[in-house]
């Protein structure tokens, strides 16, 4: 199945800052022009933007009774993120539900997906799922999606391109094999819990 056009151009744009063909632990992969390229974009981000601080400030006021979380880290991936708690919960709490926005600094594209922990007396039930969400979560993306496109304009991305395979990429902080990375793990993070 040939890629939609979309699809190809953010395939492309990743291209740019992941060396094809190396694993993120061939001596070459962190001289290489892309991942210096990476490397600036990183560091060029590292201070919150006045629209990001903004806009976690306008989470707040927008979902009260829930937690509003910044969950970026600044040097590690191309993206800022932030969690929105169903509850006035806080992930160590026995049961966190959230609905989390990835946005990327690569592209003016995000993702949302929704996550869930319950810790119960000798297991915990944990899973992440992008949509089709859970109903309990529905609103809380509905809401998050709107805000996020009337703040930055940007759009969401489908699963179709999220999971688009990029098999000749390795994310910079994911233990990936070659053939392992999909667009969300270049464009986002590898980390979703």
């Amino acid at each position: 199945m040939k890629p939609e056009p979309f699809t190809d151009a953010l395939v492309r744009l990743v291209h740019c800052y992941y060396p094809s063909g190396l694993r993120n632990d061939d001596p070459g992969y962190r001289d290489s022009d892309e991942s210096q390229r990476l490397t600036r974009l990183l560091l060029a981000n590292v201070q919150p933007s006045p629209a990001w601080k903004g806009f976690i400030g306008r989470l707040v006021q927008e979902f009260p009774g829930c937690n509003v979380w910044d969950t970026t880290v600044p040097y590690h991936e191309p993206c800022t993120s932030v969690r929105v708690s169903l509850s006035n919960s806080m992930p160590d709490d026995s049961r966190y539900d959230c609905v989390v926005a990835l946005l990327s600094q690569l592209a003016p594209v995000y993702a949302l997906y929704a996550s869930h922990t319950h810790k119960l007396a000798t297991t915990v039930e944990s899973w992440f799922r992008f949509p089709p969400f859970p109903p309990e979560f529905q609103a809380h993306e509905t809401k998050l999606a709107g805000l996020i496109e009337s703040t930055f304009g940007f759009t969401r991305l489908s699963n179709d391109v999220l999971l688009t395979p990029v098999p000749d990429l390795v994310p910079r902080t994911a233990n990936y094999g070659l053939g392992e990375a999909l667009l969300v793990d270049c464009l986002f993070t590898r980390d979703r819990w």
